[in-house]
């Protein structure tokens, strides 16, 4: 079944059940947050420790991590990746190491996975119903290529009825993090009198992903220029784009 999220660099988030007990989302912590393959060894660990004084059940699923043509993660089911336990049982306080293997071989194109760690909430015998928070966590695996080769561009910048359109591609066989994209509006003396910034994305080898940020149409009708500067974990990327004020809403 196809899975479509949006995720955030911090790798978790937060489903609501409805059960019939009350309580708060299993607290535990998972060590490395991202595991690499890179031809040296084809096995690897997780340490995934309860950081609660209860006992929590943890299933795990592995998938195969693609982005379609508008950059958002797309996730199907893999046998790339083996691990071992399926189900976790961890008591409060304790560890469990989760073993991993990758089956794929190293290829010309950065091989990317994640494996999902969802909470099992403990059966109840309770008859009302509440709110059950339950933590569902990703963790991303990625099998590097033969020869990394990172590159990048601004594929597209235009600003059109108010909006800076801009398309960021990973030309490159391997994905890289947008840290942050920092957009600086300068007016005709040079001077700056807009700026915003947004970060935190992944973006897999060879896509593309979009971004659109909406000028204020008071600061949209003075400025001149804008200076687009995108900062990664790999490399740097920037842009300026001269501002026809004729693009600003009326």
């Amino acid at each position: 079944m196809l899975l479509r999220h949006a995720l955030s660099l911090c790798i978790c988030f937060m489903i609501c059940l409805m059960t019939a007990e009350t309580g708060e989302a299993a607290n535990f912590s998972i060590n490395p947050v991202r595991v690499f393959f890179d031809g040296t060894s084809k096995t690897s660990t997780v340490t995934v420790k309860n950081e609660s004084d209860e006992e929590i059940t943890l299933q795990l699923k592995a998938y195969k991590w693609q982005q379609d043509a508008e950059g958002k993660d797309v996730y199907f089911p893999t046998t790339d990746i083996v691990y071992f336990p399926k189900i976790a049982k961890i008591k409060g306080s304790e560890e469990k190491i989760i073993r991993l293997g990758a089956e794929m071989p190293r290829d010309k194109l950065e091989k990317t996975y994640r494996l999902y760690l969802e909470e099992i909430p403990a059966p109840s015998a309770a008859e009302t119903t509440t709110v059950k928070i339950v933590m569902k966590v990703g963790v991303p695996i990625f099998i590097s290529p033969v020869d990394v080769e990172p590159k990048g561009s601004i594929e597209k910048a235009e600003v059109s009825d108010g909006n800076l359109d801009l398309v960021v591609k990973n030309e490159g066989n391997i994905h890289f993090i947008i840290k942050a994209i920092r957009i600086a509006g300068t007016d005709d003396s040079g001077g700056e009198i807009y700026k915003t910034d947004l970060g935190g994305k992944y973006l897999l080898g060879g896509n593309s992903k979009d971004f659109r940020f909406q000028l204020p149409r008071e600061e949209c009708h003075k400025l001149k220029a804008l200076n687009i500067d995108i900062d990664t974990d790999r490399l740097s990327l920037g842009k300026k784009l001269d501002l026809d004020r004729k693009k600003c809403p009326l």
